[in-house]
Parts: structure tokens; sequence; C-alpha cells
């Protein structure tokens, strides 16, 4: 992929060509194509969604602040155990290689994250996250859909810049221009040289030239798609060679995504998912594995991406739908809550604490209350990041946080 410092290093020798003459027009049309393609950046972002409403205060903790072990007589982490960030602020006792990262400026912690007027319902909180609105008629089109409709180049259609490696396709990924494939759907499309005879001769019905214009030709391009991208990833895999401690199910993902980036092929976008943080009854030892398995992941890859020499194009930004209640629950778990926290790591990572932590004494509804608009954070990701106007994509001005160190 011809990135902007590439066509720009190219200049010269196509203004030598130019003075040569020749089929102007036609290199001018050349020439345009090539600098939209070299105004895209060949940066890359992993979403990593923490599905249930992650317990932000036992994730980012306040461990100086008398009130936290207070309101959570049983489920505080001792003082001693805080993984110190700052003089009052620390992480859970799991999250200590991400306190590593935090220490070698890469990674950002950002705090009170959130909406105004906060929804508790997972399905509707989740939706304002994916589609990036409060709207209560939300867009069609998820905000991650809407980078890549933006982007969208004629010829687009045979190359991968988004991919879901979850079980399914994020509602962040609905686009209008782009079918973005979910590696679960993918892998059901087996090789050419694989399968049984009906599959194999799917394979060939569903990749034949059509007519154009035809109701099937869409479904035709959309199968297409799954069977290129199934063996682009069939040879990011052959060609991938890590010792990375990858662990569980997050750890899978993880690893497909560094495949992906490090066989350079264009890809711009990819969601992972962990479910399991909905810790409304005995909460500690839930709460412990899941941030385990994300810090040793974020660990992981950021490690592999160092060694895959992709360090500095990639950046990782987790989010949970909601944070928890404030208070402890009579099953040692905590509730459906508002404001939380969320991680962005990478070699480019402004690393750090952003943001403002909320205030345990001035709650709302027994919540904390956000101290930064999750819309901030994208707009941070999309004008400094992605190279993508954020105004266009959030519908609305944001002003982005101080988050990434050099623009796009």
């Amino acid at each position: 992929m011809l990135t902007r410092r590439q066509f720009l290093a190219r200049g010269a020798a196509g203004v030598s060509f130019l003075s040569l003459g020749g089929p102007v027009p036609g290199l001018f049309a050349r020439a345009a194509e090539a600098a939209a393609q070299a105004d895209r950046n060949d940066h890359v972002l992993v979403v990593v969604e923490l599905a249930g409403g992650n317990d932000g205060l036992n994730t980012v903790i306040p461990f100086e602040d008398p009130r936290y072990y207070k309101v959570r007589p049983t489920l505080a982490v001792p003082r001693d155990k805080v993984v110190k960030l700052t003089d009052h602020v620390g992480l859970h006792p799991a999250l200590e290689p991400a306190g590593k990262l935090f220490k070698e400026s890469r990674l950002a912690v950002v705090q009170g994250v959130g909406y105004p007027e906060p929804d508790r319902s997972h399905f509707r909180s989740m939706e304002i996250w994916h589609t990036a609105s409060t709207a209560a008629r939300p867009p069609g089109t998820g905000w991650l859909g809407r980078v890549l409709d933006y982007e969208y180049r004629p010829g687009d259609d045979e190359t991968l810049r988004g991919l879901g490696l979850a079980d399914a396709l994020p509602q962040a990924f609905q686009a209008e221009k782009v079918a973005v494939p979910v590696v679960q759907q993918v892998e059901t499309f087996s090789a050419p040289e694989e399968g049984t005879p009906k599959q194999r001769l799917l394979r060939r019905l569903s990749t034949a030239p059509g007519s154009k214009g035809q109701p099937v030709d869409f479904l035709r391009r959309q199968a297409a798609t799954l069977y290129r991208t199934a063996d682009r990833l069939r040879a990011a895999a052959d060609r991938y060679r890590s010792d990375a401690a990858y662990t569980g199910g997050l750890g899978d993902q993880f690893r497909r995504a560094a495949q992906l980036i490090s066989a350079d092929i264009g890809v711009r976008l990819l969601f992972v998912s962990q479910g399991g943080y909905d810790t409304h009854n005995r909460q500690a030892d839930a709460h412990q594995a899941l941030l385990t398995e994300l810090a040793a992941n974020l660990a992981a890859f950021q490690d592999d991406m160092h060694k895959q020499k992709c360090a500095d194009r990639v950046l990782v930004m987790t989010f949970s739908e909601f944070g928890r209640r404030v208070d402890e629950n009579a099953s040692a778990g905590t509730d459906h809550g508002a404001a939380s926290c969320l991680f962005l790591s990478g070699a480019k990572v402004k690393g750090g604490l952003a943001g403002s932590y909320p205030s345990l004494e001035k709650l709302g509804e027994g919540d904390l209350v956000h101290t930064v608009d999750f819309r901030s954070v994208y707009a941070a990701l999309l004008d400094r990041w992605l190279g993508c106007p954020s105004e266009k994509v959030l519908g609305g001005k944001f002003p982005p946080l101080d988050l990434v160190a050099g623009g796009s």
C-alpha cells in the first residue's frame, strides 16, 4: 500500500516523466488516484470491546479516597495491592502488565468516560457507543463503518480494510458502501482445493463474473469478498512467526489481528471482543480473571507489534458500554452504572492519565458522573490517527483529547 511519504518521495520521478510528454489526461487520472491512495495513511486501529459493563471503579482505583473503601467494604482493593500510577490513582493488581506499559509511556488511561443522560440498558448503551450517537433515532451505520465509507474509493472491493474478529459483526462496523467480513463467517469458506465437491462448486459459482446490476450480483460480490478474505487470512497465518504469549479467547483474536497487520494487506480497522463484564454477583474473582486476560494480551500484542516492526502504526482502544454502580450490592457484585474508564495502548500513544477522575461525593443517581465525552476520544483517533475528519463521522464537533503523539 502506497503511503503519503512514499508518494511524495516518488514525486520527482513523476515530474520527470511528465516532461517527456505522453497521454497527459490518463497520467493525471492515475496520479490523482495515486494521491488519493497515498493520502490514506497506513495507521491501524484495534478496538477492544469489554462487553457487559466493566467496573471502572475497580479498574482504575482512587486508592487515597476513603469513600472508595466505605462504599465497597468487600470489593475494594487494598491500598498495598494497587498498581500505583500516581499518588492517588492506580490499577487493579491483575493489570500489572498494563501498569508496565503505562510506565513505558505506551498506555494512556482515560478517566471518567461516558456521555450525557446515561442509559443503563446494555443494548441501548452499546448502540450509543457503536454509532457514536445519543439521538433517539440513531444512524443506521456505525462509527467505524462511516470511516470505511468516507475512505471508500473505486476498486476498494478488492481490499480488506476492516475485519471483525469476534463472533458477530459489531454494529460499529455497519456501513453503506463497504461489506466488513467476520472471521467466524470467513472460516466457513474452504480453500479451492479443500472441501466437498459441493463447496468447490459454490466457490466457482460465487466468484465467477456476472452481469452488473442484477440482484444476484450483489450476493456474488459478497461471497467473493468472503472467499478473498479467507485466502488472505490463510496466507497471513502461513507467513506469521511469533513467540508472543497470547492467552485465552481474547488472545486468539489478538493473534489473528497481529497476523493481519504484519502481513500488511491494507487492513485499517479491527474489532475484538471480550465478554463477561456483567458482574452482578461474586464480582471479585470473575473481574480479576477478566482483567488478567486483558492485561496479558494487551502487553503481548504490543511486544508482538514491536517485534513485527509494526508498532509505530498500530493503536489499541478498549471500551465498555458503561461502568458499575459506586456502591457494591448485597451479592458481592455491582449493578449497571454510568461513567467508567478506557485504555489506549501503542508506541504512538501519549502515555499517562487523561481526563479527571469523577467525584465519589457528587454522584448522579448513585453513579459516577462522566468528565469526558467518549466522542472526544473518538475525535482524537479520527483526526490525529486515522486521518479522517471527526466532524463528518461523529455528526458534530467534539474537542479531541490529546492522546496521540504525532498526527496522521
